[in-house]
């Protein structure tokens, strides 16, 4: 499978921001194989804040009115960012996997801004970037819908969910239909 489906959870909406955790899954588009592995880290905040990482006080704010299920990404084993960077990489393998996020201007880009910023490689090419915002925005996609499980703004559900609504879209787009 040569797709991944990316989310962030953070602490701000600029590209410096502090990244709380990584999810991401590897997917076939026309199928609805989702590896079960996938990626999940969690980033500890001082580590964030070493590389002049920023919290935004509107997102902490938010952050404060989430259910509980949501906020355990603050108290989940940590790791430094460089350390999750360095193993995001290893576990994409190549540089070759189509790179999906909820928006052109957010997860993908705040992520190669954080590999840049450790001096890590950046372990996908520019141009294999997806965005799953323009792809729901499609007249083809406009009533597609997948059913939401697990925790909302858990990187590694959240990644999930967004493999299955890319298949699903792209079963409509098609004229078949996914099972999720």
């Amino acid at each position: 499978m040569n797709h991944v489906s990316v989310d962030l959870e953070t602490l701000g909406t600029v590209a410096d921001a502090v990244i709380l955790s990584i999810g991401a899954v590897r997917f076939d588009p026309d199928t609805s194989q989702i590896d079960d592995g996938g990626f999940y880290r969690c980033i500890s905040i001082d580590s964030n804040l070493d590389y002049k990482r920023r919290i935004q006080e509107d997102t902490l704010i938010w952050w404060m009115k989430q259910p509980a299920t949501a906020q355990n990404v603050f108290h989940e084993p940590k790791e430094t960012l460089e350390t999750s960077l360095c193993d995001f990489s290893d576990w994409l393998g190549d540089d070759t996997a189509f790179m999906w996020s909820n928006g052109a201007d957010f997860d993908l880009p705040m992520l190669a801004h954080a590999f840049t910023q450790c001096t890590v490689t950046i372990p996908w090419k520019f141009w294999n970037s997806r965005c799953l915002r323009t792809l729901k925005n499609l007249p083809a996609a406009k009533n597609v819908t997948v059913p939401r499980l697990g925790t909302h703004h858990n990187a590694l559900q959240d990644a999930i969910y967004q493999a299955q609504l890319i298949q699903a879209i792209f079963a409509a787009m098609n004229g078949k239909k996914v099972k999720v």
